[in-house]
């Protein structure tokens, strides 16, 4: 839904948050709220946003976003929630203060209750906290849950520091605070061909605008296109071999054997960063490279099949 006021059901548990990642403190507050609609027979809502809200006041201040708007759907749904509310946010809805914000989710979700996060703010500016939500929970007839921080190797988990092992390459660590690999899709377009010439064809994606990007380099990767799972050697970047147009997102899957995929929807689950983008003197030791970097790929996932 795009505005609380769609709903036309019953009472329900509340989950506030920008849950952009969905990572694993989202996760936390979402399967905090399941098991209260679960335990009570209610239903369970994500209450979240279809963009960031600096998006209305700051443009040029939006950190690069973890998942697209189809990708937090998707997500959120993965983890069993009922309904998902992405409100727009506008300068008026944003005006609001704590008391009037807490109204008009009251009026339209009928919450029995309502999950927080230990850090969550609400209403202008922010002005609400937790406290305040428990405090106007009683006023308003709903009880509310706070969800301690999430930690990770003696750190929070937070969509901040997801994006720092991003842009470090770190996809292994990336993985465990989203509880899954990351995800870059889309529709497969054509490129440089210089697959072909190497005789290791490739499905090719856009840079997705507003999305956090590894850095440049070849991942081993998961490709799944066609309602297919492949293992594939990912190339991000420009190909200084071949210096030629924008950077690329390039597929080698594995074992395909279904020849191009342009104009398929391709996803891929970026696993682990094998190196750094180099340039090679020729044409053959770009070659030779990637048939290392397939064997690479390979050697990969047959080690964590064993553990």
């Amino acid at each position: 839904m795009t505005h609380e006021t769609q709903w036309r059901g019953g009472e329900t548990v509340v989950a506030f948050g920008m849950f952009d990642g969905v990572h694993e403190g989202h996760a936390k507050l979402m399967r905090t709220a399941n098991e209260l609609a679960a335990l009570h027979g209610l239903t369970s809502v994500v209450y979240t946003f279809s963009s960031h809200p600096m998006a209305t006041f700051a443009p040029e201040s939006v950190p690069p976003q973890l998942y697209t708007r189809s990708e937090k759907i998707q997500a959120i749904a993965r983890m069993g929630i009922d309904v998902a509310v992405l409100r727009p946010f506008d300068r008026a809805y944003a005006a609001l203060s704590p008391e009037a914000f807490v109204r008009s989710f009251c009026e339209a979700l009928h919450p029995r209750f309502v999950v927080i996060g230990f850090n969550y703010s609400f209403g202008c500016k922010g002005a609400g906290k937790a406290q305040d939500m428990i405090r106007l929970g009683r006023e308003f007839g709903f009880e509310t849950r706070v969800v301690d921080e999430v930690q990770l190797d003696g750190e929070p988990v937070s969509s901040t520091r997801t994006r720092a092992a991003i842009a470090a390459g770190d996809m292994e660590l990336v993985a465990r605070l989203l509880g899954r690999p990351y995800t870059l899709s889309g529709v497969v377009q054509h490129g440089k061909q210089l697959g072909r010439k190497l005789d290791f064809p490739t499905a090719n994606l856009a840079f997705p605008v507003g999305k956090a990007v590894p850095p440049s380099g070849v991942y081993a990767a998961m490709a799944c296109v066609r309602g297919r799972w492949y293992k594939a050697a990912v190339n991000i970047g420009t190909h200084p071999t071949v210096p030629d147009g924008a950077p690329t997102i390039e597929a080698n899957l594995l074992d395909a054997q279904e020849g191009d995929f342009y104009g398929c929807h391709m996803r891929l689950c970026l696993c682990l960063r094998l190196r750094g983008e180099r340039k090679f003197e020729s044409l053959q030791a770009l070659r030779e490279e990637v048939m290392r970097n397939r064997e690479q790929v390979r050697d990969y996932f047959e080690r964590n099949a064993q553990n």
